[in-house]
């Protein structure tokens, strides 16, 4: 199945949970208002938080992709707008069914017991049959959004067998049987009315996600051995897409192969985090507590070589973040008894040895040599740099 198409049902099961939740919520409310029972227009009302959950959900995956210069990150913070009025709206809901249960008109008892025992088994059997085929296509879209959604209709299966509990217990004399399944379920409606408020206030304040989420996106990255330090990892929400801005200190040199590398993070990321729209990466070289030159001799340890291909000895110096040098040594040349490709090995064991700087006369160094030093980021000079060496010589 194409992407596109992916979408599109993504889309369809949201939007057809919108609908049926509207649907329930209408019914609930009319049997509840016609048959006088406090407790299925509590219920109701439960339902409509589930509506706001889904068309949210909804307006997310229709919006998001619409970006503009103004809004290069689409439109996602919409539903975090839309889900904090609504999560205002739900409260006050709730609200109301306190005052007129407990302080007003106190609960109505439904007329009709059998015939609203029987309503509540049916709304149970539509309720089930959607989470059922709502929570496969979750499976096989892999969908994070049409999951939510599918568990959400669970809550409403345990709600309606609350309302179930307290219309059977009050007619089987069961004291405060009604009371208690109202009051289980304005505690339901508060809880999702604090869910939907605390996500959508944490996205609009740019909060950090959770830190489940944060050690996943750690644990990715450390696994890539390339990645010396993680600088920085700030992940937030935007509706129901997560936005990542991370700085690496890297080990390559060369800038093309840490891009390649940094790349290879952003793919595994965006794998393995559902949601994860954006992910901005800085990456800079690896910082060091040295900076190492190597000075390439002749045979008698003390000028500087004239030829690459006739390096006798090397003195490698090592200086401290402050340019002051705190280690001398002199090697001999590992290479020299090679009877060929002494260049090429020789450049090769100098960046093993992590140099920043190479000294020497470089008369006949190859465009090869050149290129791929230049390609590592090390510098060819002919003189040695003034002691102390500070940041800027560097």
């Amino acid at each position: 199945m194409s992407w596109f198409k992916k979408e599109k049902e993504r889309e369809y099961w949201l939007m057809a949970s919108v609908w049926l939740n509207l649907f329930l919520s209408a019914i609930k409310l009319f049997w509840g208002w016609q048959f006088h029972s406090t407790v299925v227009t509590a219920d109701g009302i439960h339902s409509i938080s589930d509506v706001f959950g889904a068309f949210f959900v909804f307006m997310a995956l229709r919006f998001a992709g619409h970006k503009s210069k103004r809004f290069p990150f689409g439109l996602n913070k919409l539903e975090d707008l839309a889900a904090t009025l609504g999560g205002i709206a739900i409260v006050f809901a709730g609200y109301e069914i306190i005052r007129s249960a407990f302080f007003s008109s106190g609960i109505q008892s439904p007329e009709n017991i059998w015939g609203t025992t029987f309503f509540i088994l049916v709304v149970i059997i539509i309720e089930a049959a959607f989470y059922f085929y709502e929570r496969k296509a979750s499976i096989r879209l892999k969908s994070p959004g049409v999951k939510t959604d599918a568990v959400n209709w669970l809550g409403d299966i345990g709600s309606s067998f609350i309302v179930l509990a307290g219309i059977i217990g009050f007619h089987f004399s069961i004291p405060y049987a009604e009371k208690a399944a109202v009051v289980v379920i304005v505690v339901m409606i508060f809880y999702g009315a604090y869910g939907i408020l605390r996500d959508a206030l944490l996205s609009l304040l740019e909060a950090s996600v959770d830190k489940e989420t944060l050690k996943q996106a750690r644990d990715t990255i450390k696994r890539y051995p390339e990645v010396s330090h993680i600088e920085k990892l700030f992940i937030r929400r935007s509706g129901s897409i997560l936005i990542a801005d991370i700085v690496l200190q890297v080990k390559q040199r060369s800038m093309q192969s840490a891009h390649l590398q940094v790349d290879k993070i952003e793919g595994q990321l965006r794998k393995e985090i559902p949601n994860l729209a954006h992910v901005t990466i800085h990456y800079e070289p690896e910082k060091k507590p040295y900076f190492k030159i190597a000075v390439l001799l002749d045979e008698n340890t003390i000028d500087i070589a004239t030829s690459f291909n006739k390096t006798v000895w090397i003195k490698m110096l090592r200086y401290n973040e402050n340019g002051i040098l705190f280690q001398e040594e002199v090697l001999q040349n590992p290479v020299a008894p090679e009877a060929k490709g002494k260049a090429i090995r020789l450049a090769a064991w100098l960046i093993k040895q992590d140099v920043e700087k190479v000294i020497f006369n470089p008369e006949d160094l190859r465009d090869d040599i050149k290129t791929l030093f230049s390609a590592m980021g090390i510098e060819i000079k002919k003189n040695m740099p003034e002691y102390p060496l500070n940041q800027n010589q560097k």
